[in-house]
């Protein structure tokens, strides 16, 4: 049952075979249909849904994000839990050399751009060699599984593109561990200013894409999904008006 309704969500949001997409997901949404099963069998179960869905000359990029590098700590691909959801968490376990190696915003990556996306810079978040300047590139989609578009982190990408005010250019100094060897890293982090609400505004979001996303209902969630080009320049037209539009 759960199943053929993740089909028909894929429908519905004008997914098709051999689409590039980035997915953020809440698998609180799978739930709702498999109260009685682990959390290993509905996280297989979304997974192989959307794989198969897409196909091997797709590309599938999942967030597996982890902040502890810029609190010091070392990232390990193969340890370091996702701080973004389930999923990734069941991932590293099944998958740990699908993750790439940006100590922040590691992605898992299957299929047809996983050399191109491995090669991606990992010293800085979202610069012109990042894996968000190349999905930009590529106009992949972005899928959100029961959650909210203010989750995007590509509209982190956005705002470093147009220097929003309220973040600035920070440097962090800690260990990825590479090719078996603990390796120092420096890495560049667009991050928010102290002392401001820099969190992203559900309905600012929603009101500037409403035009280009495609919505649709899962269960009592719902799902969006919008192409990176076309959520670029949905917000570029309102930064340009007011540097603030995300946050206030």
């Amino acid at each position: 049952m759960v199943n053929k309704n993740i089909l028909n969500l894929f429908k519905k949001l004008r997914l098709k075979k051999n689409d590039n997409i980035l997915i953020h997901s809440n698998m609180g949404g799978m739930y709702q249909f498999k109260r009685e099963s682990s959390l290993e069998n509905i996280c297989e179960s979304f997974f192989l849904s959307l794989k198969n869905y897409i196909g091997p000359k797709g590309t599938v990029l999942i967030p597996a994000y982890n902040y502890k590098f810029t609190k010091g700590k070392k990232y390990n691909r193969f340890t370091s839990p996702s701080e973004v959801g389930e999923l990734g968490n069941w991932l590293k376990d099944k998958f740990p050399l699908n993750r790439t190696l940006d100590p922040v915003f590691n992605h898992f990556v299957f299929g047809r751009y996983k050399s191109r996306i491995f090669n991606c810079s990992i010293d800085e978040a979202f610069g012109e060699k990042s894996i968000f300047n190349l999905i930009f590139k590529k106009n992949f989609k972005i899928i959100c599984f029961c959650c909210s578009p203010k989750v995007i982190t590509f509209l982190h990408f956005i705002e470093k593109k147009f220097q929003v005010n309220y973040r600035y250019n920070k440097i962090f100094l800690s260990k990825i561990f590479k090719n078996k060897k603990n390796k120092l890293l420096r890495y560049k982090y667009y991050v928010g200013k102290k002392n401001i609400d820099y969190s992203i505004k559900e309905k600012k979001v929603i009101i500037a894409i409403k035009k280009k996303v495609v919505k649709a209902n899962f269960g009592r969630f719902a799902c969006y999904c919008i192409s990176t080009k076309n959520l670029y320049k949905s917000i570029q037209q309102k930064i340009k008006k007011n540097d603030d539009y995300l946050i206030k």
